[in-house]
């Protein structure tokens, strides 16, 4: 695994074409603290709460406050996004598969592919673990996220929709950094 920081050493040389507010949150100081404002949304229906409620994902709410901390050490990420009543814990290291990144968020791991165009970096799903066995990947083909720069702020979008659940979770809004080195 690469000590480097995680995005930049994905990235290469794709890297620098990111706005900078990207590039503070995701360029491997050792703690980015950052505040903002979030949209979530999801489906009603009981299966979608239980699975929000089992993996810690947000529930639905409107113009709420976030903060995310970022800790970065050996080549990895440690993310704790806290939403109103909800504290979302995830860890991102690189995947075995080349060019890919992978989160675990409780007993899930979730390979993703970066993509960069247009000043915005998107991560789509290419591999999905549950304990850690393989699941079919066409169930979660409704999974990707997204950071850019609007208006000078760090902008992020992140959705799940899953095969007979619906939208599980859509959250999207905007982070200004805590502090800064």
């Amino acid at each position: 695994m690469s000590e480097a920081a995680l995005f930049p050493d994905l990235l290469g040389p794709r890297w620098p074409s990111l706005p900078p507010s990207v590039r503070a949150m995701h360029g491997g100081r050792p703690l980015v603290r950052a505040r903002g404002r979030v949209d979530v949304e999801g489906d009603l229906r009981l299966p979608a709460r239980l699975l929000r409620a089992l993996f810690r994902l947000p529930a639905p709410v409107s113009g709420a406050a976030i903060e995310v901390e970022i800790r970065q050490q050996a080549g990895a990420e440690t993310w704790t996004r806290r939403f109103p009543g909800r504290v979302m814990r995830s860890r991102l290291r690189r995947s075995r598969r080349p060019g890919a990144f992978e989160e675990v968020i409780g007993a899930s791991r979730f390979a993703f592919s970066p993509h960069c165009a247009d000043g915005t970096l998107r991560w789509t799903a290419c591999e999905v673990r549950l304990f850690g066995l393989p699941l079919p990947l066409r169930w979660f083909d409704g999974i990707a996220a997204s950071c850019g720069e609007q208006e000078g702020r760090y902008r992020f979008a992140a959705a799940a929709r899953l095969p007979w659940i619906g939208l599980l979770v859509a959250y999207s809004g905007w982070l200004e950094p805590l502090d800064a080195d």
